[in-house]
């Protein structure tokens, strides 16, 4: 079992995920069955949505939606946040949600 540490000034973080374009802020970290893709920096986050469309393009069968790059800031992880990541997933420690860019079909 791990042990507990006091944490008097508990980090926050900087992360950087995607989602499909135009879905409602209060919307936005409601589960939906598919995992959330989490990277620690924009240009890996980046280089996975372009293969993403790059695949999902050359895909006869399938149609790119327009998707969005997002810059996440987390609350300061402590005890309690750790358990609302547990209980609620992402939305339990989300302190702000950005979009960064936005990926159309390719030009």
């Amino acid at each position: 079992m791990l042990e507990e540490k006091s944490l008097q000034n508990p980090p926050s973080f900087t992360f950087y995920t995607y989602s499909v374009a135009g879905i409602p802020t209060e919307d936005r970290w409601r589960p939906t069955g598919i995992a959330e893709i989490f990277f620690d920096s924009l240009e890996e986050a980046r280089g996975a949505v372009i293969a993403l469309r790059n695949d999902i393009t050359a895909d006869p069968d399938m149609e790119w939606s327009s998707t969005v790059l997002e810059k996440i800031e987390t609350i300061p992880l402590d005890q309690e946040a750790v358990l609302a990541l547990l209980n609620r997933g992402p939305a339990g420690i989300v302190a702000s949600c950005e979009v960064v860019e936005t990926f159309g079909l390719q030009a």
